[in-house]
């Protein structure tokens, strides 16, 4: 029998500084793609991937998106990896009718657009804020706090969450300041930093900038705590910052496969084939899950059809239950914490997690 060619479409960016991040998450999309074929060997599609680009850098964002939209025979987008792609592919999408799912992407203001494409499987930055701010305040007794952040809808979005809700809980912004991403040397903010002698820096950025600065305040001898974002066990902010992660904590929005029961045949599949897990790897897999289930389920590679079965999901992903509100946020999505200890990035005992139904208000939670 011959079955019908199904391309899903991926995003983030492949090349760059961010590659050693987005690079894994494309092979763990792959992954997904090889699983469907093997599994699905009768049914009456054979999958493929179309990997792009966008270098983490919105304006490459729209010309991928263009070209994935462009191809008839791509039902779905799993992307962007960071949220300034997103935000400037998803009206392209949207105006093309095709499912855009995000792994990564935490800018809440994305799923405030009224785009009936989009869809997230991560928490978002208004429950991470939130938690970042109430463990710092609360857990870590930080009186004293800067915020640095990239100038990205990332990072804004984020830093503006986390002051707003370390003032609401009673702690005091020193400053906040914005750095320039891709820039090797912050002299000026390290600077400023270490003659404000903060309790805590707070980190509302990717794990390269962090790194970096991290090690530039060690080397310093800034002795403030850092509280940073995308951590996880696969953070790449321990490989990159070496001895200065040492200690610092991070919050992440997404969930730990090693952990997790039903990631299990991922994590060894992974790692036997492509080696250590990314942040978000779970995520891009279950999103590409999502899309392959949709048209699967519809019995059909129309865009239209395949987009209503994704907005009807109620699938038990490797990442746990799957379903999304009417704003293409999942439910209960999670936020957790962890910390650097000899190296390795451990939940912290007693983490506060943010369970949330999207429309309910967040709330922090022993674990």
């Amino acid at each position: 029998m011959d079955r019908l060619l199904a391309r899903i479409g991926f995003a983030a960016p492949l090349t760059g500084d961010q590659a050693i991040v987005g690079m894994p998450m494309r092979q763990c999309a792959e992954l997904a793609i090889a699983e469907a074929n093997k599994t699905q060997a009768l049914s009456s599609f054979r999958w493929e991937l179309v990997a792009a680009d966008d270098r983490a850098d919105p304006k490459a964002a729209v010309d991928v998106a263009h070209r994935l939209v462009n191809d008839p025979t791509v039902i779905g987008v799993v992307g962007h990896k960071n949220s300034g792609p997103s935000e400037a592919a998803a009206p392209i999408y949207a105006d093309a009718g095709i499912a855009q799912i995000t792994p990564s992407s935490t800018n809440p203001a994305l799923s405030q657009k009224g785009y009936r494409t989009f869809f997230r499987l991560c928490s978002h930055d208004e429950r991470q804020g939130q938690a970042a701010a109430r463990f710092a305040v609360r857990s870590l007794n930080a009186t004293s706090i800067v915020i640095i952040h990239d100038g990205t809808s990332y990072g804004t979005t984020l830093a503006k969450v986390t002051h707003d809700t370390v003032l609401a809980e009673g702690g005091n912004i020193e400053f906040v300041q914005a750095i320039v991403p891709g820039e090797r040397h912050y002299r000026d903010t390290v600077n400023r930093i270490k003659a404000q002698a903060p309790d805590l820096v707070y980190f509302a950025l990717t794990e390269i900038e962090s790194s970096l600065l991290a090690r530039a305040l060690r080397e310093e001898g800034v002795e403030a705590m850092f509280l940073g974002t995308d951590g996880s066990r696969h953070s790449q902010f321990l490989l990159l910052a070496g001895e200065a992660a040492e200690g610092s904590y991070q919050t992440y929005a997404g969930m730990d496969p090693e952990t997790a029961p039903a990631a299990q045949n991922f994590v060894q599949l992974f790692k036997a084939r492509y080696g250590p897990l990314p942040v978000y790897g779970a995520e891009v897999y279950d999103a590409t899950l999502v899309l392959i289930n949709a048209a699967v389920g519809a019995s059909s590679l129309n865009r239209s059809r395949v987009l209503g079965r994704v907005a009807g999901t109620s699938l038990e992903g490797i990442t746990g239950a799957i379903l999304f509100d009417s704003s293409g946020e999942r439910y209960d999505a999670m936020v957790s914490v962890w910390q650097v200890r000899e190296g390795q990035m451990d939940r912290v005992p007693f983490a506060l997690v943010s369970k949330c139904v999207p429309g309910a208000e967040s709330s922090l939670e022993p674990h």
